[in-house]
């Protein structure tokens, strides 16, 4: 609740910051048709970012360009021709203050799939490109121009190969009906694409994947030319025996080790292995990139890999149940979805989580009967100017925005387990009883298509549209229930440049609740949002006095709590309407409350 306009007088946003960030982690499951429980392609992708991200999805329609007309995406990156007919597509926007190129996710009309892993610390860090090169430019073309997942690699690797690429590393999956792609993309011009075999289930968190793969088999594999000899003059790989390859191990060869060692890769790909295999290993460069699964996998057995938790992360460390990468589905996961590709794209289904996996359902639809309009919060066009130009009242909080209804939802619950644990139960039977009706839903989808399919497309939104509001109605539920407790943020703006400052946050005793029980030792307040190490964080403010007393006059003592102003806006946006967090405990009872502010310079 937010009620600081009863006792001072509120605020308005205006302009941002604005410096380019990239993503720095994400999981993707590939399971080829024949591992399958469906005999169709399954694709699991969680998107994971840091600090405040907004989700959105949307349809573009198919469009007819003028001649002469150019995309422009980065302001610093290569301008490049359209072409005359674009295809349309649900677009999974991942709108940060600065600006993603690497984290939106999309699928076409021609059934096409495109998102990808952050790779990055690769030994590509001063490859040249060419007129500032292409980075979100990639994922978007595709899903404009691809007609299949192999077209999709041919158009990466010719702008790729003309324009160079901004990213340090990223590993592309690109898939349909019939085959899925991973393409291994370094700085610059260089590139490795593979083709995962329909036996197959591949893996990948943050570091590249392909290891050995048969060069000489141009169906399956496609290298840039100098991939090999480059490795070799830059001193990364030298062949057994001169003149054979065979022995080329694409990610010991242009990625350092540490990366693939780096605990919030190492342990992620290790849940994975342990999930399909039962078998715990721990040497990380002996995870294969690909597997032949013993038992045929379900697109619930890719939902429970996409949220899965580490066993390795001790929960009773910060207080939070989720705070660093470790885990698949983690403190960052904003958005995760699985796809089965159907041979008619119209009937590809899709369940998608509308935040961490771990705390919320998967929502089955068909991406393209489109999303429902409530999804977005902006047009398509407003939000294709908003990519590189997020404005402050775009990025500030609204529960006009329902984004933040889901948002709010799982940052409460991660600090109360209790609450946490009865939503758990809650999902679980929740998607048990979409998957026993799912069955009947494509059935009917696919008799409606055959007869009139544009009939059989709004059967589809509907269906879309209403598990949409099933699932914002459950958040908002969720939300009401966590949310009873009242806190005022004691200023109308706080300053990002405030190093001494202080802020006096009331946290409000009611009839039930005694706010002078608040436990000083366990409480903080700030963002809510990850830190920029992807982490919980950590520079939250904790108290520097704390006072009881009537604010209010409804006899009852306040807990007026002061507060660093610099802790208090770490990980927040100039001229951003922000909501701010108290996490503490009262009477020994996880208690948390927010207020909005509007953050200035």
């Amino acid at each position: 609740m937010i009620i600081r306009k009863t006792l001072m007088a509120a605020s308005v946003a205006a302009l941002m910051l604005g410096t380019a960030m990239s993503a720095q982690a994400c999981f993707t499951v590939i399971v080829g048709k024949d591992a399958s429980s469906t005999g169709e392609i399954i694709i699991g992708h969680n998107e994971d970012n840091d600090r405040r991200i907004l989700m959105s999805q949307y349809w573009v329609p198919a469009a007819t360009h003028k001649k002469g007309e150019m995309i422009e995406y980065e302001p610093t990156a290569a301008k490049i021709p359209q072409v005359t007919k674009t295809l349309g597509y649900w677009w999974t926007q991942t709108l940060a203050p600065e600006g993603y190129s690497f984290s939106d996710g999309f699928f076409n009309e021609a059934g096409v799939l495109i998102t990808s892993n952050n790779c990055g610390d690769t030994v590509e860090k001063d490859e040249k490109v060419k007129n500032g090169g292409i980075g979100y430019g990639i994922r978007r073309i595709t899903a404009e121009r691809a007609h299949t997942a192999r077209e999709a690699v041919q158009i990466a690797i010719e702008l790729v190969e003309k324009y160079g690429y901004t990213h340090e590393g990223r590993t592309y999956t690109f898939a349909d009906h019939n085959e899925a792609w991973q393409m291994a993309i370094l700085r610059g011009h260089r590139y490795l694409a593979r083709k995962v075999k329909d036996n197959e289930v591949a893996f990948l968190a943050n570091s590249y994947s392909l290891t050995n793969v048969d060069l000489n088999d141009k169906e399956n594999v496609i290298a840039s030319p100098d991939l090999v000899e480059h490795a070799i003059k830059i001193g990364t790989y030298k062949p057994a025996k001169a003149g054979d390859y065979s022995d080329f191990n694409f990610r010991e060869a242009y990625q350092p080790d540490r990366r693939r060692a780096a605990d919030w890769n190492k342990q992620r790909v290790q849940t994975f292995m342990k999930i399909m295999t039962g078998e715990m290993i721990e040497d990380h460069n002996a995870i294969p990139q690909s597997i032949v699964p013993k038992d045929k996998v379900t697109p619930w057995d890719v939902q429970k890999i996409m949220r899965a938790q580490s066993d390795q992360v001790d929960r009773s460390v910060t207080g939070w149940h989720l705070y660093d990468l470790r885990d698949i589905g983690n403190i960052d996961t904003h958005d995760s979805v699985v796809f089965k590709l159907a041979k008619d794209p119209l009937l590809t289904v899709t369940w998608r989580s509308n935040a961490r996996p771990y705390e919320t359902a998967f929502v089955p639809a068909f991406p393209l009967a489109k999303p429902a309009l409530a999804q977005a919060f902006m047009s398509p066009a407003v939000g294709t100017r908003a990519q590189f130009h997020a404005t402050p009242e775009q990025m500030s909080f609204s529960l006009d925005k329902n984004v933040f209804t889901f948002v709010l939802a799982e940052q409460f619950l991660d600090w109360m387990p209790s609450l946490r644990e009865d939503v758990i139960d809650a999902i679980e039977e929740y998607e048990e009883r979409k998957a026993e009706e799912l069955g009947a839903v494509e059935a009917r989808a696919k008799s409606l298509a055959a007869i009139d399919k544009d009939r059989a497309v709004e059967f589809m939104h509907n269906f879309n549209v209403l598990n949409y509001n099933e699932a914002l109605g459950a958040a908002s539920k969720v939300l009401m229930k966590a949310n009873k407790q009242d806190i005022v943020i004691m200023k109308d703006k706080l300053s990002l440049s405030d190093e001494k400052g202080t802020v006096d946050v009331v946290l409000l005793s009611q009839k039930d609740f005694d706010a002078t029980k608040l436990d000083q030792s366990v409480t903080e307040f700030g963002s809510a949002w990850s830190d920029g190490e992807d982490e919980l964080n950590r520079h939250r403010a904790k108290p520097v006095k704390v006072v009881f007393r009537d604010v209010d006059g409804d006899g009852l003592k306040d807990a007026v709590i002061t507060f660093p102003v610099k802790g208090a806006v770490a990980t927040t946006f100039q001229d951003v309407n922000t909501e701010l967090f108290l996490f503490t405990k009262v009477d020994g009872k996880p208690v948390a409350a927010f207020d909005t502010v509007k953050i200035v310079k």
